[in-house]
């Protein structure tokens, strides 16, 4: 089943939305298991078979993670990027946890970094579960008036600044914040469109993997040896590049026809070996027996995630 990841401005209605929707699931899948697996008039379409066998045999819970769910104060789990970085941690873990084929989970968290919804989307892809991204698009001075209101569970003035001049704002263009939903502060928010996230996530079928998150069943005792070899030797050769001045450009690499792209400013080893960690923790449970399409994913992952601090992210 499907994960939700919001995202917006702090204090933008995040929890808010966060909670009506988990409600709204949750009644969805109470009335549809009472129904024996009818689905409602309103998803009966040539699209989606009048009767859907699967949810009610398979129970789903609908679970919200967020700040709340591990103790975590907000001005001390935002204050630095060290604090900062264990909180998006303990959420991804929490992610990577549950997701499952058969619950819900609802990603209310920051998420403000596009890099970070990437990984997310990476996990669902994985599992082979469809996902969506919800944007709760109020206005800077909307969320800070919110935020004033919270008085002691608010943001800090500093940090709250902070965070907003760090969001990056989803784009339905990309595939991992689509499909889309953007709320507004004005709206109704699951009459709006709670039929099209259900839709969208539970009555959709799972996306198939790409190269990115390679989902073929383990079958070779050498596969993680392989996969090390090959993503290191794709580091060296960025390495190697930037050893020789070459910044700016794109760089061919060991094994796939994909080019990976370095900024003007480069990339640190202590980067590229952390980025490495990520990509092979993602695929370690799984194999891909040809080692170019492992290559290819790898080079299309460092493009997408070197990308953040200057654009858009470059299409895998």
């Amino acid at each position: 089943m499907p994960l939700v990841i919001f995202c917006g401005y702090p204090s933008s209605g995040k929890t808010t939305r966060a909670l009506e929707l988990q409600s709204y699931l949750e009644r969805f899948l109470a009335d549809l298991a009472a129904n024996d697996g009818v689905l409602p008039e309103q998803f009966q379409t040539p699209a989606h078979p009048k009767r859907n066998t699967e949810i009610p045999k398979m129970r789903p819970k609908v679970l919200l993670f967020n700040d709340n769910s591990f103790g975590l104060v907000r001005n001390e789990a935002y204050q630095s990027a060290t604090e900062e970085k264990k909180t998006r941690g303990a959420l991804m873990s929490a992610i990577e946890r549950h997701l499952t084929k058969e619950d819900i989970v609802i990603c209310d968290g920051m998420n403000y970094i596009k890099g970070f919804r990437y990984q997310l989307y990476c996990v669902a892809r994985a599992l082979g579960t469809p996902h969506c991204a919800v944007h709760c698009a109020v206005s800077k001075e909307q969320a800070d008036s919110w935020n004033n209101a919270r008085e002691a569970d608010s943001y800090d003035p500093a940090l709250f600044e902070d965070l907003c001049s760090r969001f990056e704002e989803p784009d339905a263009r990309n595939r991992w914040d689509a499909p889309l939903f953007t709320v507004l502060a004005s709206d109704s928010f699951t009459e709006r469109f709670g039929p099209d996230i259900i839709d969208a996530v539970v009555l959709r079928r799972p996306p198939q993997p790409n190269l990115s998150t390679v989902v073929k069943p383990s079958t070779e005792t050498n596969y993680l040896y392989e996969m090390d070899k090959t993503t290191q030797e794709i580091v060296n050769a960025l390495l190697e590049a930037q050893k020789g001045g070459w910044f700016g450009g794109d760089v061919v690499v060991p094994k796939t026809k994909v080019k990976v792209h370095i900024s003007s400013k480069g990339v640190t080893l202590s980067e590229l070996r952390r980025l490495r960690r990520q990509f092979q923790g993602l695929n370690k449970m799984h194999t891909q027996l040809d080692m170019e399409k492992v290559a290819e994913g790898f080079a299309n992952y460092l493009n997408t995630m070197f990308s953040e601090a200057s654009g858009a992210p470059r299409s895998a």
